[in-house]
């Protein structure tokens, strides 16, 4: 049976905020909304469903334990990372059961995913300017390429995260950490927090929770977009400063 973390990295993280503000740290970051805390919570509680046999686990590195360097040579577990794919599905059941997008069927790229292949899960959002999202499900070829989902946004759609980007023993940090950056991609783009930018040289790519200009492979058009959100009278989160 798989459980959450013993608070939900949500409250974890409007915990942190308030207590940076509190001691003059930052100003800048905001917390999260009501409103994305109960989608948040409603996607744990699907998630319970989606994830009953993809058990968490903890990370094996804390304190003084390190991994060593054969760890990144090897994937001990590669099938514990389906629980990745428990998470997609349990985001695809709350945005179709909150009526916030349909299920689509083609997927015309910009910047296709590091791992080929794969089975699409298009979700296309009725509100003006919201933009779909893309969950790529892709299955084991070997020890070195395990379950992971492709995280992706946009028509034509560009891909942002790859979860895990990594199946290694040495770069695991446990399942709690996996879904957080799994649910801060997704939110980014239903909330409309969201704005990409894809040329031939470069492409960028700036969220409340992420931002960063990396190099292009797999490119098949040059694209940009500034995303809105799903939910009609919303209010997107403010992006990180370029």
């Amino acid at each position: 049976m798989n459980t959450d973390p013993p608070t939900p990295w949500w409250e974890t993280y409007n915990n942190d905020v308030l207590s940076a503000r509190e001691n003059g740290w930052s100003e800048d970051d905001s917390t999260l909304s009501r409103e994305l805390c109960d989608l948040l919570d409603d996607v744990a509680a699907a998630f319970a469903i989606t994830g009953a046999q993809t058990p968490g686990w903890l990370s094996p590195f804390s304190g003084d334990t390190q991994p060593g360097k054969d760890s990144y040579e090897r994937s001990t577990d590669p099938e514990k990372f389906l629980i990745v794919v428990a998470r997609a599905r349990a985001w695809t059941r709350v945005l179709l059961d909150r009526v916030w997008a349909r299920e689509a069927s083609n997927v015309r790229w910009a910047l296709r995913p590091l791992e080929s292949g794969g089975v699409d899960t298009v979700l296309a959002p009725s509100s003006d300017g919201a933009v779909p999202l893309v969950l790529t499900t892709h299955t084991p070829v070997d020890s070195a390429h395990p379950f992971n989902v492709t995280i992706a946004a946009g028509n034509p759609a560009v891909a942002m995260a790859s979860i895990p980007d990594c199946a290694c023993d040495g770069c695991d940090r446990g399942f709690a950490v996996l879904l957080e950056e799994f649910d801060t991609w997704v939110l980014s783009a239903v909330d409309g927090s969201l704005a990409v930018d894809v040329t031939a040289a470069c492409h960028s790519i700036r969220t409340s929770f992420h931002d960063g200009r990396h190099g292009v492979r797999f490119l098949d058009e040059p694209t940009a977009f500034t995303a809105a959100p799903w939910p009609p009278n919303w209010t997107a989160r403010s992006l990180r400063p370029e």
